[in-house]
């Protein structure tokens, strides 16, 4: 590819390849998906200067579409746009381009996108603001507490434990910021005459076909009841923006709460999807940068024989595959959708 892309052009560029990745997974077409994923990778757009800086803004800039918690596409032509525009107002693609691009131009500091009018925006200044606090935090991550400043030196670690605090505090006070500006757009099934129309313990276990398909085929029977004249608003709310917390992440990756917790306090799981789910999390944006995490703990991702999973009718994935789809643009919720893991997990309290 000879001709340099604007910013504007590699988020499409992003948007579609996550698009074409989610209904190649949506039709159960892996043969498509590595297809599309090799025409991608083959066109010479990763290759462009400002790739890396677009990569990593649409990651963080992102803001998915969930039902009372649960994941339901990258796509930001989803099939619920009726319902959108009918409970929360705009429709997906003004909803995307009001509250996610103002966040992306930021970041990239492109003046064409950042004429774009985000005055009606209830949250992306704050979320661009964390961002940016984020970002700082970040580049200290991995800077050596007891360092000298020389750099032929490397010096002996007097207190083992207290070395491993302050990589561990810097890991927790990370996450608090993302968790600022990790939000989903949230929706909820409301009970009529005391039920729900919607079983959101069976859509939690649909695989994403089913899920959809069991979406808007209610949809279509409440759209299609002329004759009782009931409103959408009737079985639905829109509730804004919903924080996602490390601890409910982890959770939904069948990884349990009490890890995160422990972890905080200076215990280390011994759990290799933990620190790369952490990762996930953190929004990481490239394998580099991921494998660097994980070896902070001990572990690789840049394994050319281990399995990660087995998705779409066995087909095995290596870590070496995770790592090309990680460095292509997929989006990580995708990735765990593939591998059949959910957004999150809220924690139900004892009354």
């Amino acid at each position: 590819m000879k001709d340099k892309l604007s910013y504007s052009q590699l988020y499409n560029e992003l948007e579609i390849l996550n698009t074409s990745a989610y209904d190649c997974f949506f039709n159960g077409d892996f043969e498509k998906f590595q297809n599309t994923i090799d025409e991608f990778t083959d066109s010479g757009i990763m290759e462009q200067e400002e790739f890396a800086t677009a990569r990593e803004a649409y990651r963080y800039s992102s803001m998915p579409f969930t039902f009372d918690g649960i994941w339901i596409s990258v796509d930001s032509r989803n099939p619920l746009d009726r319902l959108v525009m009918d409970i929360a107002g705009p429709s997906i693609q003004e909803i995307h381009e009001r509250d996610v691009m103002p966040v992306y131009a930021y970041m990239v500091k492109q003046a064409e996108l950042q004429e774009i009018n985000h005055e009606d925006s209830k949250i992306a200044g704050k979320r661009y603001a964390a961002l940016q606090h984020y970002k700082e935090l970040y580049k200290d991550l991995y800077k050596d507490p007891f360092s000298t400043g020389n750099l032929w030196s490397i010096p002996l670690v007097a207190d083992a434990e207290k070395h491993k605090m302050v990589y561990i505090n810097r890991i927790t006070e990370l996450a608090a910021a993302r968790s600022k500006f990790y939000a989903t757009y949230d929706f909820t099934s409301l009970p009529l005459n005391g039920m729900k129309i919607i079983d959101n313990e069976k859509l939690r276990n649909l695989d994403p076909a089913e899920k959809i398909k069991y979406l808007t085929g209610t949809l279509d029977n409440i759209y299609g009841n002329v004759k009782n004249k009931i409103r959408c608003t009737d079985y639905f709310s829109f509730d804004g923006y919903e924080k996602i917390l490390a601890s409910n992440y982890l959770q939904g990756k069948g990884i349990d709460r009490k890890n995160w917790k422990r972890y905080t306090k200076g215990s280390l799981p011994a759990k290799f999807d933990f620190y790369l789910q952490l990762a996930f999390y953190l929004t990481i944006p490239s394998s580099d940068e991921i494998e660097k995490f994980m070896n902070l703990h001990g572990y690789s991702i840049k394994s050319p024989m281990l399995l990660f999973c087995d998705i779409l009718g066995g087909n095995h994935i290596l870590y070496r595959d995770l790592c090309r789809w990680i460095d292509a643009g997929i989006d990580y919720n995708l990735i765990n959708e593939m591998c059949g893991l959910k957004l999150e997990l809220k924690e139900i309290r004892k009354k």
